[in-house]
């Protein structure tokens, strides 16, 4: 054999024993449920609920709050928990996106938030609870 040859079957045999060697893959860690928007985790569960109720404790003045917590904590959570419901139970994903507009419109009333305000906090805590149950996810109250 040649040397050129001889030097192609070493590299051949260290890269299979390195290979055989080599420390199988970790196996996959469980995420959550997914949707067409990404991937739903315990922790976003918590965090979303954590947000509503911190909603639902301020009062009419606290507009410019209210707002901070729900286009920085919970809009973008709220669609991706709908997206991951959706193969689960499409009505209850109607019903989470029809709470999610109350509030929405709740918050572009002028000054202060209406009186229906924490009545809407509450029917979109107790619909977004609904669905993370129907997805397999714990579901912490206030």
């Amino acid at each position: 054999m040649k040397p050129r040859g001889i030097l192609v079957v070493a590299l051949v045999l260290a890269t299979l024993s390195t290979a055989c060697g080599a420390d199988p893959a970790p196996p996959p860690v469980a995420s959550g449920p997914s949707g067409s928007l990404g991937v739903f985790t315990q922790a976003d569960a918590d965090q979303t609920l954590a947000a509503l109720c911190r909603m639902i404790g301020l009062g009419r003045s606290e507009l410019d709050p209210a707002n901070g917590t729900f286009y920085d904590l919970l809009h973008e959570k709220l669609h991706v928990l709908a997206a991951a419901t959706e193969p689960v139970d499409r009505a209850l994903v109607a019903g989470l996106l029809q709470a999610k507009a109350r509030v929405e419109a709740d918050l572009r009333t002028g000054d202060r938030l209406p009186f229906e305000y924490t009545g809407d906090v509450e029917a979109l805590l107790a619909t977004a609870t609904a669905a993370l149950e129907a997805v397999g996810l714990k579901a912490t109250g206030c």
